[in-house]
């Protein structure tokens, strides 16, 4: 397919909708976890560490299977994985809500081996369906995705302390958007990913495995620390905030407004990112986001400028996410080197972003206080400056 064919070609709205309806599954069944677990713990006989693992192990998924989506979705085709996907949360949910405590953790399992594969294969769809409109697809993927997070967040607790309900049934509730997300795919469940030809490729640089490529190792750590900071603040900003001598009602709401900001960074970066040839001047304000929300996390202790600081790191952490799924699409030519790349970055990215929870409180346990995982993530936003300056480069992988 020519530049010229793919401008041509009509916007694909059902397509849209249905990758709209998948991407509102990929984040809403894990964040509801978080509010629900003092509640679960009064009924099961878990450590803190244990229920940790129901946030941890949708990360490992995610590790695991992440570099073989691509030979998977080769073999049977991108729309009827992706639907599998989707299948594969809807049971998973099911099984985690009802099955005892045995199903908790393995339907955890099975809705992060569906989530795993939605990630990565996503991208490599956009980029095969979507070449000249890769910002406003990514944009709306990944506002479909933040916001329903934000919503789980947001309504799990409530809604399980609703008369016949229970944390259980709060739990199940998502099964309507998987319902919902098959529904709208089985259309595309015959759909494939056009495998591109380029002959300003040369064929040694087609067949180059990913992982041989110096920026898709860029990229993968640029995605592993935006990783880390994400779900390192997602498990321990509300304890953070407690430790400031702030009121639990006061940390929920920052938790919340922390998920409710990223938001915005999904119509703004992809706007501004596909209009400009290369992404490290963006990238460098990102960083500079990033410094300033963590100078102002540490030394504020009153709830208005912790509410500012959490918004702007918010902001941040959403603006970085959407840069690392905008150059798995920026940085290669064709749908399938997208889709080997998305495998790579996610695999690596989410395996190191599932130790930000980990680490952040045993960093806590051993010092006393949060000042050593404060220099950590201090670290950690200058690896996001460095790496991000390093894949932002006009060049394809």
């Amino acid at each position: 397919m020519t530049k010229n064919d793919a401008q041509r070609k009509p916007f694909q709205l059902l397509l849209f909708i249905g990758l709209i309806l998948v991407a509102v599954n990929l984040r809403a069944p894990i964040t509801a976890v978080g509010p629900l677990v003092p509640t679960m713990k009064t009924e099961l006989p878990f450590s803190s560490g244990v229920f940790g693992l129901l946030t941890t192990i949708p990360l490992i998924m995610f590790a695991i299977l992440s570099p073989f989506v691509r030979r998977i979705s080769d073999k049977l085709g991108a729309g009827m994985t992706l639907l599998y996907a989707v299948i594969a949360v809807l049971l998973g949910v099911c099984i985690r809500s009802f099955a005892g405590n045995i199903g908790l953790f393995a339907g955890t399992f099975l809705l992060g081996a569906g989530i795993a594969i939605g990630n990565v294969l996503v991208p490599g769809i956009i980029k095969s369906r979507f070449p000249e409109r890769i910002g406003l697809a990514t944009g709306a993927f990944t506002i479909s995705m933040t916001s329903f997070a934000a919503v789980s967040a947001a309504v799990s607790y409530p809604l399980s302390k609703l008369s016949g309900i229970g944390w259980r049934n709060s739990l199940a509730v998502w099964m309507g958007l998987a319902i919902l997300g098959i529904l709208f795919w089985l259309p595309q469940r015959k759909l494939s990913i056009v495998q591109q030809t380029n002959s300003t490729i040369s064929p040694d640089m087609q067949e180059k495995s990913v992982w041989r490529m110096g920026l898709a190792w860029w990229l993968t750590v640029l995605m592993g620390a935006q990783s880390f900071l994400f779900y390192f603040f997602a498990a321990w900003l509300p304890t953070i905030v407690l430790s400031k001598g702030l009121s639990q009602e006061t940390a929920g709401y920052l938790a919340f407004a922390f998920q409710l900001t990223t938001i915005p960074a999904a119509f703004i970066i992809p706007a501004i990112a596909t209009r400009v040839k290369d992404q490290r001047g963006l990238i460098s304000v990102v960083a500079v986001f990033y410094i300033a929300s963590l100078c102002g996390l540490v030394l504020s202790k009153a709830a208005v400028p912790l509410t500012i600081c959490v918004m702007l790191y918010g902001f941040s952490t959403g603006s970085c996410f959407n840069l690392c799924m905008l150059l798995i699409s920026l940085r290669t030519r064709t749908a399938g080197r997208a889709t080997s790349l998305s495998g790579m970055v996610q695999s690596l990215g989410y395996g190191f972003g599932a130790l930000g929870p980990i680490l952040g409180g045993w960093l806590f346990d051993w010092t006393g206080s949060w000042n050593t995982a404060f220099v950590l993530v201090g670290a950690l936003i200058v690896t996001i400056f460095i790496s991000g300056r390093q894949a932002g480069r006009n060049l394809y992988i």
